[in-house]
């Protein structure tokens, strides 16, 4: 029988603090209504918080591999049977849930009418944020792939994540610039075609592969890792500080010399650009180092420990919340300033923290389709 993994709490606090990243990118959506925005508000709430949603990838493998080692045995149907319940079950009720609500609002049920509902569960187009859970079942379904890759990839681990991050960056490139305009001139007779491909971000899990071999090699190796961190470290915050300025002079750039608008900016200086993917790594993995190594008090340890603990709860309530907010803030007239935009921030997260915590208490039976537990 094969022992128990020590728990990591570093885990637990990146999973909130990229939660934090994704609650960011979507109120950075209702900060852009602003004709007068703030340029660097949004260089935080749209570019730094980019390495959220594929940092959630990163964990997610981790927390796979963590726990079940390539090395060890493997249960296909048990582990499906497992994710199911932890993410397809909520992944529909949430689904259906936020259809309800903007049907209700917008007095059309048609969303939920059979067809509709089919096309939006594939898709994840129910609420801007679900399509990340679709992406992740097409992971889990592919698990056998990834564990075989992982096992190669163990054998010669830096040549084959370079060699990897490369070819990322190569697929994102022409996904994200390239891509739809060839679909556009050769697919526009072909609806159905054509939308399967203009709806690739929203499933093509081809997108984040590297970052969660990288989530998956971490765990298999985390005392190696953790390691090289130390042993590197300056290098490592170097790497990341210049990670950093390289996405914010990309985003300066395209709007100084390019004359993009902010949302242009946007758009191109994304999760998915060369800069992007380099940023993400390494956000990621400095963000790991210093919750690994920097010393807390009990009451940080405390905060990032629930945060970390209801993420996912606050991941599947915090656009309801956004939305009640943004209404109320319509109904009074209130613009998005950046004082207006950081209080909206933060009543999101307090408001979809208490969510979960109410949900916790419902009766397993319920609850389970509700957080998948």
């Amino acid at each position: 029988m094969a022992m128990k993994k020590a728990f990591l709490p570093e885990i637990t606090y990146m999973r909130g603090l990229c939660m934090l990243g994704v609650i960011g990118i979507h109120v950075g959506s209702y900060a852009l209504q602003n004709p007068f925005v703030n340029l660097e508000l949004i260089s935080v709430l749209e570019i730094l918080s980019r390495f959220g949603v594929p940092a959630f990838f990163f964990l997610s493998a981790f927390g796979l591999f963590y726990h079940t080692s390539v090395e060890g045995p493997f249960s296909y149907k048990e582990f499906m049977h497992r994710r199911i319940q932890v993410v397809l079950f909520p992944y529909i009720t949430w689904s259906i849930f936020y259809l309800l609500y903007t049907g209700v609002t917008a007095h059309n049920l048609g969303n939920l009418h059979p067809g509709p509902l089919a096309i939006n569960l594939l898709f994840g187009t129910s609420m801007y944020h679900l399509y990340f859970m679709v992406i992740l079942l097409w992971f889990y379904v592919m698990m056998p792939l990834w564990r075989a890759m992982v096992k190669v990839i163990l054998k010669r681990p830096i040549f084959w994540m370079v060699l990897l991050f490369v070819i990322q960056v190569g697929i994102d490139y022409v996904s994200s610039y390239m891509l739809g305009r060839w679909v556009t001139e050769n697919l526009s007779n072909q609806p159905v075609l054509k939308y399967l491909f203009d709806m690739r971000l929203n499933y093509w899990v081809i997108h984040y592969v590297w970052i969660f071999l990288l989530g998956a090699v971490c765990a298999e190796r985390y005392e190696i890792v953790c390691e090289y961190m130390w042993r590197y470290r300056y290098l490592l915050g170097i790497s990341v500080v210049s990670s950093i300025l390289l996405m914010l002079g990309s985003y300066y750039y395209v709007m100084d010399v390019w004359h993009y608008t902010v949302l242009e900016a946007i758009y191109t200086v994304h999760q998915m650009s060369p800069m992007g993917v380099l940023y993400t790594g390494l956000g990621t993995m400095f963000s790991l180092f210093l919750f690994q190594t920097l010393p807390m008090n009990v009451t940080m340890e405390s905060i990032w420990s629930e945060i970390g603990d209801k993420s996912y709860g606050i991941y599947l309530t915090h656009p309801f919340w956004l939305l009640i907010i943004s209404a109320v803030m319509a109904k009074y007239n209130l613009l998005y300033t950046v004082v207006n935009v950081l209080v909206m921030y933060a009543m999101a997260l307090a408001l979809s923290y208490l969510t979960t915590v109410g949900f916790n208490y419902l009766p397993k039976s319920i609850r389970k389709f509700v957080l998948g537990h």
